[in-house]
């Protein structure tokens, strides 16, 4: 019997990836039984409110009208999902991060679907997407019950529906995932960078206008627009105080602009070009156990601990990579290179001027949306730069002993 029939393929590659993912995300997804982790405790409550249930007095909006979003900071969207998971499964920890967790395993899917629409290596994918699973900040967000995975899911939804020449469908998926956080149009910039970009290098090359591109550009703005003015309507009509998206709109973005601090970062905060030294780290969630003899500590050990941090193995090859596809770019024309430039120009390069000009208070997790495009980086340098297969193997590895160490609980029990 031929060794070769017991060769997987790259679906089934996927597969033992997402199983794995599976358990790294569920894995104790009822500890901490409070709502602790992060901001969970706002947008947990924000979805109780709206479901007409009881917050604890001292908690965030308490005392806020039932039936109404009072996290106004944000489109109302993202909430709803959570309440819509709580009404299913309940106000417990099950309920609060299930959202998080299916959308932490659809971006998974995703940029393994980003990488087949225009690449046919399925191994180049499965690389993609493991790198990407096994960042610790995708881990956190993909298990705690905030806004940032269902928005990025969206998000790379749009992008895999504009690689595979839907523009209005990316569109459209740009503005739902717009709908649960503003920051999704940093994605259609990206999508927008990248029409325009066909544009300019046709003009350029052959003095005529690309009007497929041109038609496509379009077809992605109507989209968005479209379905975004109509749905930030008629979810403020249902639970906001808001009558017009113009309003709400307007208090979003006076609210972003009044997060600033003209002498620097404090605390947790951060500066974009500290986020890919893994500088500023975030603490979500710790827990230390200490032990004493006669009152006095002699030992403690953190047992558990939630950051706000990347792995740093990823980091480490971030440039090195980003380097290799620019140069694919140019070079080779390649597809997903541009796309990968692209997005890391629109969701990270975007906050220098917002840094710089206005002040603008920003966080290390800001960096999420970033990853994707820098785990397919990754992949293309380890797979298409025909380095050994050798590195490839050893630095997967060191990327899963990082994600260990990383790993939240530090005891199995």
């Amino acid at each position: 019997m031929s060794l070769r029939r017991f060769q997987p393929t790259p679906v089934q590659g996927l597969a033992l990836l997402l199983l794995t993912s599976v358990f790294a995300r569920t894995y104790r997804l009822r500890v901490p039984s409070q709502p602790i982790i992060f901001d969970e405790r706002y947008y947990v409550n924000a979805a109780r409110v709206i479901l007409g249930w009881h917050v604890p007095a001292g908690d965030p909006y308490a005392g806020s009208k039932p039936g109404l979003d009072p996290n106004l900071e944000h489109p109302p969207l993202g909430k709803l999902l959570m309440a819509g998971s709580m009404k299913l499964f309940g106000d417990g920890p099950l309920g609060w991060r299930l959202t998080s967790v299916l959308a932490g395993m659809a971006c998974i899917v995703l940029v393994y679907a980003i990488v087949r629409a225009v690449a046919g290596d399925g191994w180049l994918a499965v690389l993609a997407a493991t790198i990407f699973s096994f960042d610790n900040l995708v881990l956190v967000h993909s298990r705690i019950g905030t806004l940032d995975m269902p928005y990025l899911a969206l998000l790379l939804a749009g992008a895999w529906c504009w690689l595979r020449g839907r523009p209005l469908l990316a569109g459209i998926a740009c503005a739902v995932a717009a709908l649960i956080k503003l920051p999704a149009v940093y994605g259609l910039v990206a999508l927008v960078l990248l029409a325009l970009g066909k544009v300019v290098s046709e003009r350029a090359r052959q003095r005529m206008w690309n009007r497929a591109a041109l038609r496509g550009c379009a077809l992605l703005l109507l989209g968005f627009g479209i379905v975004w003015f109509f749905g930030l309507w008629l979810l403020d009509i249902a639970v906001t105080p808001y009558s017009t998206p113009w309003a709400h709109l307007h208090h979003m973005v006076s609210y972003g602009f009044s997060l600033s601090h003209r002498g620097g970062p404090t605390t947790v905060e951060s500066n974009p070009w500290q986020w890919p030294l893994n500088d500023v780290q975030m603490p979500y969630f710790r827990v230390v156990e200490s032990a004493s003899t006669h009152g006095h500590v002699v030992a403690s050990q953190t047992v558990i601990d939630f950051r706000g941090a990347m792995n740093p193995v990823l980091l480490v090859a971030a440039p090195f990579a980003l380097a290799y596809v620019a140069w694919r770019a140019w070079r080779v024309r390649d597809a997903l290179s541009r796309w990968v430039l692209a997005w890391v120009a629109a969701t990270y390069l975007s906050y220098y001027p917002l840094v710089l000009l206005t002040h603008r208070t920003t966080y290390i997790f800001y960096f999420l949306p970033t990853l994707p495009s820098l785990a397919v980086a990754i992949a293309q340098l380890l797979r298409q730069s025909r380095l050994p297969s050798l590195v490839t193997w050893v630095y997967v590895l060191a990327l899963a002993v990082a994600f260990a160490v990383y790993f939240p609980f530090h005891r199995v029990f």
